[in-house]
């Protein structure tokens, strides 16, 4: 990797799709925001105004399968979703696959006192910090492309 890349990750939901960033220099991986994904052109407007201001290098892309490694229904979404960020967005996207890390973030907020209410505002989020941490430690990097959309 470069020292000088940008990286957003996204913890993609039905309803909201939570955003960490950090960069490659320091590797310090902080939450961005969560975005309500109720209307999608009101979401992609928000996320392409995120990405005008952060101007990352690429995108990661949580991408969930069940605890014995069996996809789920969301690990389609994902793709799809996947798919529809490479058509909008001319920045390569990165899949690193998940278990459980909205669960974890969850636990963790819930075992340093936050309140449900808050919880819900930052869980997507803190999962996004999750998945980029986990990205980044990775040795194995998986771009997105229709190939590996369709595997597993």
């Amino acid at each position: 990797m470069d020292k000088h890349e940008k990286f957003i990750a996204i913890d993609y939901g039905v309803k909201r799709v939570g955003l960490a960033i950090c960069n490659t220099e320091t590797q310090f991986v902080f939450p961005l925001c969560t975005l309500d994904r109720s209307v999608k052109k009101t979401f992609f407007e928000n996320f392409s105004a995120i990405l005008e201001e952060q101007k990352p290098t690429a995108l990661v892309l949580g991408l969930p399968f069940h605890e014995d490694g069996s996809p789920c229904i969301t690990t389609s979404q994902v793709k799809n979703f996947a798919a529809s960020l490479a058509r909008r967005y001319p920045l390569p996207v990165y899949f690193m696959e998940e278990l459980l890390s909205s669960f974890e973030a969850e636990q963790e907020m819930k075992s340093f006192g936050v309140s449900a209410k808050k919880i819900k505002e930052k869980v997507d989020q803190e999962a996004a910090v999750r998945i980029l941490e986990s990205f980044l430690a990775s040795p194995k990097k998986v771009l997105y492309t229709p190939e590996t959309a369709k595997e597993k």
